[in-house]
């Protein structure tokens, strides 16, 4: 029981370092970070590693070993803070400065957003589609990228906006490539 006791802050330190190492993916480098010219020191990243690594190195020790309790959170603690300075090493060396040297393309800034045909695009031609962005409703010429009719009220998918015109892509076309095969 008591070895279960020692076992257990490792196996949570681990889950929890793995779920923040995942939302630190999902969420990225912070624009702010940037902008600021400099990485925190304690941010989700170092945290994440921190604890992932205290806990793949902790278990195995607690669970397995003839070590004190003491002597496997001192080698635990020690591996998670190494990797934590690895983690802020890669972010404050080189993550943050190469995401800083990237030029966002405003073409495709709304790249994947819905919209709907509220005019009529003909084969070839200009209609007109109206999509959200920050809670306000925009409304701009459209083509869509087969050259195909979209009819009033058909629901599309915006490519990218270029010369103030949206290239989009008919969500019934998008659905098809996403269904699995039976």
């Amino acid at each position: 029981m008591q070895r279960i006791l020692l076992v257990s802050p490792y196996i949570i330190a681990l889950v929890l370092g793995l779920a923040l190492g995942v939302a630190a993916m999902l969420r990225g480098i912070d624009r702010h970070l940037q902008r600021r010219g400099r990485v925190a020191v304690l941010n989700m990243p170092t945290i994440a590693a921190f604890a992932t690594i205290a806990g793949a190195v902790g278990y195995p020790l607690a669970r397995y070993s003839s070590l004190g309790p003491v002597a496997v959170t001192s080698i635990a603690a020690g591996s998670g803070l190494a990797a934590a300075i690895g983690a802020f090493g890669l972010l404050a060396g080189l993550i943050v400065p190469s995401a800083a040297k990237d030029v966002e393309d405003p073409r495709f800034v709304l790249q994947g957003h819905f919209g709907r045909v509220t005019e009529r695009i003909p084969t070839g031609g200009l209609g007109e589609i109206v999509y959200e962005h920050d809670g306000r409703a925009h409304t701009v010429p459209a083509r869509t990228l087969e050259g195909r009719p979209a009819d009033e009220g058909t629901e599309v998918v915006i490519e990218r906006i270029e010369d103030g015109v949206a290239h989009v892509e008919l969500w019934s076309t998008i659905e098809k490539e996403l269904e699995l095969p039976a």
